[in-house]
């Protein structure tokens, strides 16, 4: 298997399309692009993740993505299996998530959800 690098920023060059990856015929995330909003979407993820950092880490390492993505006017949408759970970049409305990240460019939508999302990851 060849280990390659896909850079963060990957998802501010699609201007359209989708992608749907799957595991035995089951989809498990879909890529999806509307206009200037980019949506991943977590249906399942059949495999386990080991040593993840904590929720509040992940949130604060996503500043920087978040920052680059609004300057691009660009939103990503982080879904679970449907529901939206976390917005970065330009149509992010923060209220919770700036106090813990003190960035403005960081929105949690449902934080139950965003905790189930953190235990998958």
């Amino acid at each position: 298997m060849k280990n390659f690098d896909l850079p963060a920023n990957f998802l501010s060059f699609l201007h359209g399309g989708s992608l749907e990856v799957t595991c035995n015929g089951e989809p498990s995330i879909k890529f999806m692009v509307d206009g200037n909003t980019r949506i991943i979407d977590i249906i399942d993820v059949p495999i386990e993740v080991t040593k993840k950092p904590g929720l509040i880490k992940q949130l604060s390492e996503a500043k920087d993505l978040a920052k680059n993505l609004k300057q691009e006017n660009i939103t990503l949408e982080v879904k679970l299996k449907g529901d939206t759970v976390l917005k970065l970049g330009e149509q992010a409305n923060p209220k919770l998530a700036k106090i813990v990240t003190l960035s403005g460019d960081i929105e949690i939508t449902d934080l139950k959800k965003l905790k189930k999302l953190n235990d998958i990851f």
